[in-house]
């Protein structure tokens, strides 16, 4: 099996995300946005890019854990304790988030920062949006990334670097993939606090169960406020 300890592995997979950035870009180019109906479908098909993209990184987490060019994590020591401390750590996080991700966009302006998966809850066509963003947003995205930036990432550059360096590479990381001012506040401290939770000995699983609390409240609370401000009944499916 590969020794840990190299970068290369992870910089070949940051170099496939990118060339697949570029490849899900022009596909959005060649969507007509002249009409309402072009659009939604614009805006259904970046939030599918943001699906993409979550089980890129699923696979390439499960390659290098598998393959050995990572540590494999380890499942944490009390496990019910971490699975039920995520309960109260991902409404904090969720919380936490919200109050930055608002403060950032006062300071850089607004709506448009909104991830394309939130948009949709905010005004569903039917209940199969719904069910997609909400299983986005709790689940794939959560998952995908945590794998990565947690499982991956964080774990890699601890085996090489140590702990300082590994929670600041791995924040600075998180912040180059976002590309986006008004998310940097939100980004940086919740990729600190999670990374911390893993070092701390909840490892990749209690940040996943974590930052799936978050999305599903972040999802749920969304879909409710959108409801309540539109007088709108949940759409059939």
């Amino acid at each position: 099996m590969p020794e840990h300890g190299s970068a290369l592995p992870l910089a070949w997979c940051l170099g496939a995300y990118f060339l697949l950035q570029v490849l899900l870009n022009l596909r959005l180019r060649g969507i007509a946005r002249g009409n309402a109906a072009g659009r939604e479908r614009l805006l259904q098909a970046a939030a599918a890019n943001g699906l993409i993209n979550s089980l890129f990184f699923i696979a390439v987490s499960l390659w290098l854990m598998l393959s050995g060019h990572v540590p494999m994590p380890q499942l944490p020591k009390p496990l019910w304790v971490w699975l039920l401390g995520a309960l109260p750590a991902g409404l904090l996080l969720w919380g936490l988030r919200m109050r930055l991700v608002g403060l950032g966009r006062r300071m850089f302006g607004g709506s448009a920062f909104v991830l394309p998966a939130e948009q949709l809850l905010r005004n569903p066509s039917d209940l199969g949006v719904i069910n997609r963003s909400v299983l986005q947003l709790s689940l794939f995205e959560p998952l995908g990334h945590e794998l990565f930036f947690r499982g991956c990432v964080l774990a890699l550059m601890l085996d090489i670097y140590g702990l300082g360096p590994a929670l600041l590479a791995t924040a600075i990381l998180e912040l180059l993939l976002r590309l986006n001012p008004a998310w940097a506040l939100s980004v940086l401290v919740g990729s600190l606090a999670l990374s911390w939770m893993a070092n701390s000995g909840g490892g990749p699983l209690a940040t996943i169960c974590t930052a799936m609390v978050a999305g599903f409240l972040h999802a749920y609370v969304t879909a409710y406020q959108s409801m309540k401000t539109t007088g709108k009944q949940p759409p059939a499916g």
